[in-house]
């Protein structure tokens, strides 16, 4: 299993978040670092990744064997810089 980091950024979004919709999102970055299945695709032009998590999604860093969890919040505010 891989280790899981959270930036500054993503855990404060996760402590503003419910916490029914933070555990689900940790939940799923968890399953990633233990290697199940998870729905995942690559950002395009930029090395991140992002798991989507029902109208959540998860901007993750995966080069190492830490998972960084870059940012964490909707879909509609997540991709904007």
């Amino acid at each position: 299993m891989k280790k899981i980091a959270y930036s500054k950024d993503a855990a404060k979004a996760l402590r503003k978040m419910q916490p029914k919709r933070a555990q689900a999102i940790m939940a799923k970055v968890e399953a990633f670092a233990r290697g199940e299945a998870v729905d995942l695709k690559k950002l395009q032009g930029s090395e991140f990744f992002r798991i989507r998590v029902g109208q959540d999604r998860v901007i993750i860093d995966d080069q190492t064997m830490t998972v960084l969890v870059v940012k964490a919040g909707p879909r509609g505010d997540i991709y904007k810089e």
